[in-house]
């Protein structure tokens, strides 16, 4: 499993042998990395590439010196398993 990061389109995405399997789009505001939304084909779900996906924006957001924002059900879901890292986390509006 690779993850890539898209810097002009905002997304950060999971490939299995070049086919994508997962997304994860997020907006930079201010002091904020904003997780907009989350997608992962529904084989992957319970494979560690969900995790992956998200911790790849958390060490975004630790390099950058931001908070994170959710804005996706399903990045919070996954969010949860990494109570290590809610420090980062703010509410979202």
């Amino acid at each position: 499993m690779e993850i890539t990061h898209i810097n002009e389109k905002s997304k950060w995405l999971a490939l299995n042998d070049e086919i994508q399997v997962g997304e994860l789009h997020y907006l930079l505001e201010g002091q904020e990395l904003v997780i907009t939304a989350m997608e992962i084909e529904p084989y992957y779900r319970s494979n560690s590439v969900v995790g992956d996906l998200l911790l790849a924006a958390v060490d975004m957001a630790k390099v950058l010196q931001l908070k994170i924002k959710l804005q996706s059900e399903f990045a919070l879901s996954v969010f949860e398993r990494f109570p290590e890292y809610k420090d980062l986390l703010i509410a979202s509006k």
